[in-house]
């Protein structure tokens, strides 16, 4: 499986920044393209053309209820999400708030194909404020994503990463 973050560019420099810990950890699996609105990654564009490709997305149903458009996880499939996962999935790695305008401001990423999780967990990061209830941070959903396509072992290493990381913040 292929991860590729679309980060935003505000959260390359943040230091709670979760992706980061998979690219540290599994370079060779997790690649970060950052997000430019008037000039998308060419790359990316096609990829997102195939059919092995996907944009992590919320379920329909969360994305109404609650205006949310990002690459959070959620409870159940809905129809136009893919149920089957991808060989390649693109995350949008970024706030909640910055994840909403990088979608109003990309056609591609509007008409992409999308996937989402089917069960969501509660989010243990707590290091920003304006979480969203049912919103995983982007090292939980490739936890969740490396799960499901029973790499047990892969998700148990970003889980050590990631509580590491919770851990130091604390202090």
């Amino acid at each position: 499986m292929q991860i590729i973050l679309l980060t935003h560019e505000r959260e390359v420099t943040r230091p709670t920044n979760t992706g980061q810990l998979a690219i540290n950890v599994y370079p060779e699996r997790c690649k970060r393209i950052v997000w430019a609105r008037t000039a998308p990654d060419e790359a990316l564009l096609n990829l997102l053309k195939t059919e092995g490709c996907a944009l992590l997305f919320p379920d329909e149903n969360v994305a109404e209820k609650t205006d949310l458009i990002e690459s959070g996880c959620t409870e159940n499939h809905q129809s136009g999400i893919s149920k089957s996962m991808p060989s390649t999935l693109v995350i949008l790695d970024a706030t909640w708030q910055e994840a909403r305008k990088m979608i109003r401001r990309s056609p591609y990423l509007k008409e992409a194909k999308k996937y989402a999780l089917p069960s969501a967990q509660d989010s243990r990061f707590t290091l920003r404020r304006n979480q969203t209830d049912g919103g995983l941070c982007t090292i939980e959903c490739i936890i969740a994503l490396y799960k499901q396509a029973n790499m047990p072992q892969e998700a148990e290493v970003l889980t050590i990463e990631f509580e590491k990381m919770l851990k130091q913040a604390k202090v």
